[in-house]
């Protein structure tokens, strides 16, 4: 029995050395972790993730010459950090914080990509972008100067990307599920404004979106967000320097609401808030991103969103403000509108005459003689370009055809 308790306490004591050695066994390089793992000061996440992250980074982006996404360089990570600290990697914890703290405070020029977080969407165009690194940084490479397609049997149409002659403001709305509601009442069309929504406080990529658009362009930023202390971080976010982004331009930002005046005006209900943190903190949170002091004591344990509002009234509420606010239709200036009214006359002159031609044509469809040798000429088509759809062949021969004609 004495023999059986000493072994039992031996192994009780040894047990964390015994689990070490073999995991020494299995893997050799973790005989480096040994101290880190057994002595009485715990190494932290963020100690592994500095020690490990440029290597992380440079495995995920074959040596720096690729973009490399996030969470590619979080899966590089996290064995090591996982294994040298013992405990679990949070994956949101690394891309939304460890990453970005690491790159701002080691100046590190790496391109890594984030997730779309929300979409951007401009009037008449049907053009939506995600909100994320790339597709941000394709739309702002991707600027176009209006100008209109050649003249052709179709309406001549402003090919634009960007703001330049399409839209006048840009709004930015807290949440993505009232974007079908706005299409709905065509908000975007009706008043010549990009909107664009994410899910909460915006991403990096936004910011750099408003802060190129509306910064570069001139732009009023117009923003709904609900009445909380969630609300006013989206609005202070979108136009103050943070540790994730400094902004290049001064921003013309104009706060929509929700707002307490807003609240009290419309009768809505509220509910109780349950904000984390001390009252102090919450007290400077708020007043740092613009809440006044009546707000600050009615925020502190109530809260109103916008779903608290409907639809309808909701729409309603918008355009007031839009229209309070000077946001409306927009007109280009005499020489683009002189540029567009002359094409557009042609084109409309070429549409009437085409539209009896096309009438004669209909009424010799009947009338035309088809080859009777048309499926060899076709295979033979094919056989001197491959890649020739059967009807683009077809097209060649009728061309041909009536040239032979005229």
């Amino acid at each position: 029995m004495k023999s059986a308790a000493i072994i039992g306490a031996v192994q009780g004591v040894t047990k964390k050395w015994a689990k070490q050695r073999k995991a020494e066994e299995r893997k050799a390089s973790r005989e480096a972790y040994r101290y880190e793992r057994l002595t009485y000061r715990r190494i932290t996440i963020k100690e592994v993730a500095w020690d490990v992250m440029e290597e992380a980074y440079m495995k995920a982006s074959a040596g720096g010459r690729l973009p490399a996404h996030a969470r590619q360089v979080m899966y590089q990570a996290r064995p090591a950090i996982q294994e040298r600290t013992g405990q679990q990697l949070n994956d949101q914890y690394f891309t939304q914080t460890l990453l970005p703290d690491y790159i701002i405070e080691t100046g590190a020029a790496w391109d890594v990509v984030f997730d779309d977080r929300g979409h951007f969407t401009e009037p008449h165009t049907e053009l939506t972008i995600g909100l994320g690194t790339l597709s941000v940084r394709g739309y702002l490479g991707n600027l176009l100067v209006p100008k209109f397609e050649e003249l052709s049997l179709t309406q001549p149409k402003l090919e634009t990307q960007g703001p330049t002659q399409r839209f006048g403001a840009v709004l930015f709305v807290e949440k993505e599920g009232f974007m079908p509601l706005f299409e709905e009442a065509k908000l975007a069309e009706r008043f010549d404004l990009a909107i664009m929504s994410t899910k909460g406080v915006s991403n990096v990529a936004a910011r750099n979106l408003v802060d190129q658009l509306c910064g570069g362009f001139d732009l009023p930023l117009l923003t709904l967000h609900d009445f909380d202390k969630a609300g006013f971080t989206i609005l202070g976010t979108l136009q103050r320097t943070t540790r994730r982004y400094a902004f290049r331009h001064r921003l013309n930002v104009i706060d929509l609401g929700l707002r307490l005046s807003d609240v009290q005006d419309l009768g809505l209900d509220s509910e109780s808030a349950f904000d984390q943190g001390s009252e102090s903190s919450i007290r400077s949170n708020l007043r740092q991103n613009g809440a006044t002091p009546e707000e600050i004591e009615f925020l502190l344990d109530q809260r109103v969103e916008l779903n608290a509002l409907p639809s309808d009234q909701l729409i309603e509420w918008i355009e007031g403000k839009l229209k309070d606010n000077g946001i409306g239709k927009m007109v280009p200036d005499k020489n683009v509108l002189s540029d567009a009214y002359q094409r557009i006359r042609a084109a409309v002159c070429v549409e009437r005459k085409v539209e009896s031609l096309i009438e004669k044509a209909k009424n010799e469809i009947d009338e035309a003689v088809v080859p009777e040798d048309l499926e060899e000429r076709i295979r033979q088509a094919l056989d001197d370009d491959p890649a020739l759809p059967w009807d683009e062949a077809m097209k060649r021969i009728a061309s041909d055809d009536v040239e032979d004609d005229e």
